[in-house]
């Protein structure tokens, strides 16, 4: 594949849509934000279309998500695996499927499921699928890594098109991108930002009605996360906390009961005499998962979502007292991306996202590394 220095960065992209059945596919070059070793911020670069594999898709880009994740690939702590070639970014996006593989287009219920046209979400995990890979046999494909990740070491969505495996490609209820609730930021968005809090409720710490639920973040994934809690599974009292009043202020808004600093939960639950089943971690560092511990009740459960510290220490004595279960988390599957789609299109989960133009991306990541920017963000092409 040919690609223009990364240093050229006014290029504008022009490609040709050849008749659209499933075995042609726009053809020419397209734009795209790409991680370059040694380069700090996402390069712009002028690369070609792709063609999609036998079991592909190709589908173009609408919106694609930015979040953490990104910063820390473009510059990543020193225990993080660094990937030694370039690709594009953005492992977040929804768009409309353009051309289908070869396998795909043969195959008569996935070739209607992705018809050319069909307004999908593109899912991150990009798994193996082999009956030899340990997880992917056990239904854990968020945990196989045989793979990269799209946008996490293979091309991803910070581009006018991606092509990604039929399996990885979620169609989006009521096929409409102009539904507000289900517009194609929110969309993108939602394959991460509120996919992971979704897995991690729903099928990791598995919470019931009626349970109590302390949500340390309300960052984009932890807004969404009190909602999931509150709106989808009838959580009983949701406390939220963060350090940023104008976060607490939103956290209340779309549901949380309560909503106080770090430094006044423990009081809060005591004066409201709320015991705390669950303990939700969308942080990460040591000062919340201490807290966890501290304020959960026997047999409780500490959610573990945020990656904010490298390592945390985990204080085994006050742990052991309580017979606390401690648990992680990483991404989801298309399951919980079907199912999260299903909550925004009921109008139970409302993703906070701002939409900012693609070219503004490594704007958006310095940001998100200051701690700048609070809800998420989404990329559109030629806005």
């Amino acid at each position: 594949m040919s690609q223009a220095p990364p240093g050229r960065l006014n290029m504008s992209s022009s490609h040709s849509t050849q008749p659209n059945d499933s075995s042609s596919s726009p053809s020419g070059a397209m734009t795209a934000y790409r991680f370059v070793p040694g380069k700090t911020e996402p390069q712009k670069e002028l690369i070609p279309i792709p063609a999609p594999g036998p079991d592909e898709v190709l589908v173009k880009i609408l919106a694609a998500g930015v979040c953490h994740s990104d910063c820390d690939l473009l510059e990543p702590p020193p225990s993080y695996p660094t990937i030694p070639y370039s690709y594009t970014l953005g492992h977040e996006g929804a768009g409309t499927v353009v051309a289908l593989g070869e396998k795909v287009a043969r195959d008569p219920v996935t070739s209607r499921r992705l018809a050319i046209g069909t307004y999908v979400a593109v899912l991150t995990t990009n798994a193996c699928e082999s009956p030899e890979c340990d997880a992917c046999s056990r239904n854990l494909p968020n945990l196989c890594f045989t793979a990269p990740k799209l946008g996490i070491g293979v091309d991803g969505c910070w581009a006018e098109y991606i092509k990604a495996r039929a399996s990885t490609i979620v169609p989006v209820p009521g096929n409409d991108p102009s539904d507000a609730r289900l517009a194609p930021g929110i969309v993108a968005a939602a394959t991460d930002a509120v996919l992971t809090p979704w897995h991690a409720l729903t099928r990791v710490a598995e919470v019931k009605r009626g349970q109590n639920v302390v949500l340390f973040g309300c960052g984009g994934l932890g807004l969404n996360a009190i909602q999931i809690a509150k709106h989808v599974l009838g959580a009983g009292t949701v406390v939220a906390s963060d350090i940023r009043p104008e976060s607490l202020a939103v956290a209340r808004k779309v549901g949380a009961d309560l909503a106080v600093k770090p430094d006044e939960v423990k009081a809060l639950l005591v004066e409201k005499k709320i015991l705390v089943d669950i303990v939700v971690d969308v942080v990460g560092v040591q000062s919340t998962v201490d807290a966890g511990i501290d304020i959960l009740r026997p047999a409780g459960t500490l959610m573990l979502i945020g990656l904010g510290a490298e390592r945390v220490e985990l204080p085994l004595l006050p742990a052991a007292m309580k017979q606390l279960i401690v648990k992680t988390t990483f991404g989801g599957d298309c399951q919980d991306l079907e199912e999260c789609l299903d909550a925004i299109a009921a109008g139970k989960v409302k993703p906070e996202v701002e939409e900012k133009p693609m070219d503004e991306c490594g704007k958006v990541v310095r940001g998100l590394a200051k701690g700048e920017i609070r809800a998420r963000v989404a990329l559109l092409p030629g806005l």
